[in-house]
């Protein structure tokens, strides 16, 4: 299944940071671009990255559940999202 999710605007640059956690979990909030941390965001985590997409909360529900279910990999989902607006089908 695909869902529509909307991608980062010039004028929000608002981005989704995802993380991968020692246990092999992943965790996901969207943020603004200037909030992102240099160091990591979650406690025991591995790796960070910011993905250029605005999920809503249940889009972002789907996409943590794809990657801890091992459907979705992160590096699948960099592929995803623009800080130039328009959508992206991501395959949850």
């Amino acid at each position: 299944m695909n869902i529509t999710v909307n991608n980062t605007t010039p004028d929000t640059t608002r981005i989704t940071l995802v993380g991968e956690l020692q246990d092999g979990s992943f965790k996901a909030k969207v943020m603004a671009e200037t909030d992102v941390p240099y160091t990591p965001y979650w406690e025991q985590q591995v790796e960070q990255r910011m993905i250029y997409i605005q999920p809503d909360p249940e889009q972002l529900q789907a996409i943590v559940k794809a990657l801890n279910e091992r459907r979705l990999t992160l590096d699948q989902l960099q592929d995803f999202g623009s800080a130039g607006g328009g959508t992206s089908e991501i395959p949850v």
